[in-house]
């Protein structure tokens, strides 16, 4: 972490030699390790048009950008965090990331891309908890949104890039994926220790038919994330 007089305490991040630094504004999501594990599989990024659904803090929009993309589009239903993209986006020195403000899809009617990608909120909880974390009750609530609305827009042969974490059915979401005529493919996974809240909630999530967690080698309970690769078409 460093610090900077305009920007105040700013986070680096690199992935594969490239450098993305991050304002800390702890009222947006922050790349998290999930982030981190999306942004390892985001490839073949060249010269494509890109979707960043639910930006936050604008992290994998500004990599898309600095990995060649020819234009990217990032949306978000938060203007707070619309206004730390837009900070992150100059920070960054990057000229081709359009910011737009609505919920998921919403701000693309009609659009098509090569390249949507998304983190989506996945906590499972019947209380509500900020809107960069909750996913309904079940964590399905924003991921099979994403899911069922990618054919649209995308183009022949386009792709999408989502992680799904095992608290919400890992096999339920690779099946709607194919269900809406995508083609998934997983290239990647983590294991990764509950958080503060998630420990809270383990009575309510071992009620939940999908849920799936193990404990680690410290009696840990761990989700696993997988990325999955989507492709449109044949």
């Amino acid at each position: 972490m460093t610090l900077s007089k305009k920007f105040g305490k700013i986070l680096e991040y690199r992935i594969r030699s490239i450098e993305v630094k991050i304002r800390l504004d702890r009222k947006v999501y922050l790349p998290s390790a999930a982030s981190i594990c999306l942004a390892r599989n985001l490839r073949n990024v060249e010269g494509a048009r890109v979707l960043d659904l639910g930006t936050g803090s604008g992290f994998l929009a500004i990599l898309a950008s600095k990995l060649g993309a020819r234009e990217v589009i990032a949306t978000d239903v938060s203007e707070r965090a619309l206004r730390a993209a837009r900070e992150n986006v100059a920070l960054n020195m990057v000229k081709n990331v359009d910011l737009r403000l609505g919920s998921l899809y919403e701000p693309v009617k009609g659009e098509c891309f090569d390249l949507i990608v998304c983190n989506p909120p996945m906590t499972p909880s019947r209380d509500p908890l900020p809107s960069y974390t909750w996913g309904g009750s079940d964590g399905r609530a924003v991921l099979d949104k994403v899911i069922v609305g990618a054919p649209e827009h995308l183009r022949n042969g386009g792709r999408l890039l989502i992680p799904v974490i095992s608290l919400v059915g890992v096999g339920e979401a690779f099946k709607l994926m194919r269900e809406v005529g995508l083609r998934p493919r997983a290239l990647d996974y983590i294991v990764h220790p509950f958080g503060k809240t998630l420990r809270k909630l383990i009575g309510y999530l071992s009620r939940l038919p999908d849920a799936e967690y193990v404990y680690d080698g410290f009696g840990r309970p761990c989700w696993r994330l997988v990325v999955f690769e989507a492709v449109k078409g044949g």
